[in-house]
């Protein structure tokens, strides 16, 4: 599957989805149809393997980023301080665009079950990843959190594919109001440490 996809992302990048040519990546990778179509169910599911392993690869990133911001961070207050600027940075158009892509990816997914692995195989990895920052924190005294931190890291990364719901109304203020609300819920699960005086 791995050189199939290796294959797949190669070809995508260069002739994009609309001349993407499924013949050519089974002759590259060296794979039978057979198995290109047993494990992805054709073209489509490839592309969507490709996509997955994109959103995977990105979220990885991102976890590694907020990982890195946080371990600089002093108290709870700058911790939801650095979660807002995330939450606002990605108001924009490339936010939205990225959020629906990766609905678009959750959907095709629903139909080739080694997508849907893959997809919650991935949100296990990152909801690890998420868990142990949480717990960091927490060892470190920025929050005191008032529920599980496992189950407050699933629910943050479900935060935002729920944001994909306002995105169709492309209003600031309706994107606003979200960011307020759900920053208030953050802060009333994480139960952050103030700010210290200098």
């Amino acid at each position: 599957m791995s050189r199939i996809l290796d294959h797949a992302r190669r070809e995508l990048d260069e002739f994009g989805p609309v001349k993407f040519n499924i013949m050519r990546v089974i002759e590259e990778s060296g794979v039978s149809k057979s198995s290109v179509y047993h494990h992805f169910g054709g073209r489509d599911g490839v592309i969507s393997a490709v996509e997955v392993q994109r959103l995977i690869d990105e979220r990885m990133a991102n976890n590694a980023l907020l990982a890195q911001i946080l371990a600089s961070v002093n108290s709870g207050e700058e911790c939801l301080d650095v979660i807002e600027a995330g939450l606002r940075a990605a108001s924009n158009a490339t936010g939205r665009k990225n959020r629906s892509h990766r609905i678009a990816i959750v959907a095709a997914a629903q139909h080739i079950p080694v997508l849907t692995e893959s997809l919650a195989q991935e949100s296990r990895i990152a909801d690890i990843a998420l868990t142990e920052m949480l717990n960091g924190a927490r060892d470190r005294g920025l929050i005191n959190p008032t529920e599980s931190v496992e189950d407050i890291a699933r629910y943050m990364a479900t935060m935002f594919i729920g944001r994909s719901a306002l995105d169709t109304f492309e209003s600031e203020e309706f994107d606003a109001a979200w960011i307020r609300m759900s920053m208030s819920v953050l802060r009333g699960f994480l139960q952050p440490s103030p700010s210290k005086k200098s």
